[in-house]
């Protein structure tokens, strides 16, 4: 069992962080240790936490992510697909954010 301050600096992830992820319910401690009540992480708590942070890195949002980790097979191609179909969105709407604004700055640039 890894205590919170373990479990943080093997993953990088902030106490806060950690603690936000207990609040909503996406990563519970394994267990409660000691008269304070001590969080403590299992081997497997700290993979699926790792998992998590691939998955936010992929781009899914909590929620998404929430619904991938008790998925079946088929159900987490579907989430997958859909987070790729909303990435591509995105990506397409800040393209055109990066043109406009290209578009103000030579026009800002041309009247010096």
């Amino acid at each position: 069992m890894k205590t919170v301050h373990e479990v943080c600096e093997s993953t990088g992830v902030t106490r806060k962080r950690l603690f936000y992820y207990d609040r909503i319910g996406l990563l519970k401690p394994s267990r409660r240790d000691g008269p304070q009540k001590s969080k403590l992480y299992s081997e497997k708590a700290v993979e699926q936490l790792k998992q998590i942070l691939v998955y936010q890195d992929a781009g899914l949002r909590l929620a998404e992510i929430r619904e991938i980790l008790t998925a079946d097979h088929d159900r987490r191609r579907e989430i997958l697909e859909d987070v790729l179909a909303r990435l591509h969105v995105e990506h397409a709407r800040k393209e055109e954010e990066i043109r406009a604004a290209e578009s103000l700055l030579r026009a800002y640039a041309g009247k010096e």
